[in-house]
C-alpha cells in the first residue's frame, strides 16, 4: 500500500470531497483524475480550503494566470464554467506534475521559482511558459541540481552562458538529466573522439538512449 493512511480515511468525508472538487475546480475527467491520484496519492490528503484553493490561486497570480475570478469562487465554483484560459494552463501544468499540490510556497515553490526568473532574467509571461513545460523542476534542489547543471551547461559550451541559458530556457527539460550518471560521462565521450560539442549535441546527450548516443559518437568521430 503506497499511502496506508488512505485506509484509515472516511470515502465520503475525506477522499471522495477532495477528489470531486480537484475534478471539477481542474475540469478533468474520469481518466485524467485517476492518472493523477496513481501518479500522486498524497493529493487525497491534501485540505481542499487550506491547500487546494490556495495553491491554484497562487499559481495563477504567480505565473500571471490569474482567471480573475472572486476568492469565494475558488471554493464555490463547480467547475462548470471555469473554461478560461488561465485555468487550463494551470490545470494541465498540475495533470504534469501533481506533486506540485505538496509543496510549499514559502518554501520550496516561490524562492525556485524567483531563482529561475532571476537566473535567466526572465519575463513574468517567459517564466510561465518555462514552467508549464517542465512543471517538476519545481521539486529539483537549487543548490544541489538546478544551479551545478546549469554550470554544466555552460561549461559544455565554452563557458558561454548566455547560449546556456538559451538552450536550457528553451529546452527546460534539460534539467532532469543526472550530472554523474548522464550528463558529465557523455561530455567525457564526445570529448575523447573529437565531437564538437553544441547545443544539438547537448540536446542529444540527455535526450539519447545509450543505443543512439553511441551510434552517434561512432557517426561523428574525428
Amino acid at each position: 500500500v503506497r499511502q496506508p493512511y488512505t485506509l484509515g480515511c472516511s470515502v465520503h468525508e475525506n477522499l471522495e470531497p477532495t477528489l470531486d472538487w480537484v475534478q471539477r475546480r481542474l475540469d478533468l475527467d474520469d481518466d485524467a483524475i485517476s492518472k493523477m491520484v496513481r501518479t500522486y496519492p498524497q493529493i487525497m490528503h491534501l485540505s481542499i480550503e487550506s491547500n487546494l484553493v490556495i495553491k491554484i490561486e497562487w499559481l495563477q497570480q504567480r505565473l500571471d494566470m490569474d482567471d480573475g475570478g472572486d476568492d469565494d469562487d475558488y471554493f464555490y465554483s463547480d467547475g462548470e464554467d471555469d473554461d478560461d484560459v488561465s485555468l487550463q494552463r494551470v490545470s494541465k501544468m498540475i495533470q504534469r506534475f501533481p506533486g506540485i499540490l505538496g509543496l510549499s510556497i514559502d518554501d520550496n515553490l516561490e524562492p525556485k521559482m524567483e531563482w529561475i526568473q532571476n537566473r535567466f532574467s526572465m519575463t513574468e509571461e517567459a517564466l510561465s511558459e518555462f514552467i508549464l513545460k517542465f512543471p517538476s523542476i519545481l521539486s529539483c534542489n537549487v543548490e544541489k541540481n538546478l544551479s551545478p547543471t546549469l554550470d554544466f551547461y555552460i561549461d559544455a559550451l565554452g563557458g558561454d552562458e548566455q547560449r546556456a541559458l538559451s538552450l536550457l530556457q528553451s529546452n527546460p527539460t534539460l534539467f532532469a538529466y543526472s550530472l554523474d550518471k548522464r550528463l558529465q560521462p557523455r561530455l567525457e565521450e564526445a570529448r575523447e573522439v573529437g565531437v564538437a560539442v553544441d547545443a544539438s549535441v547537448l540536446r542529444r546527450m540527455g535526450q539519447n538512449s545509450d543505443d543512439l548516443w553511441y551510434a552517434f559518437l561512432i557517426r561523428n568521430r574525428l
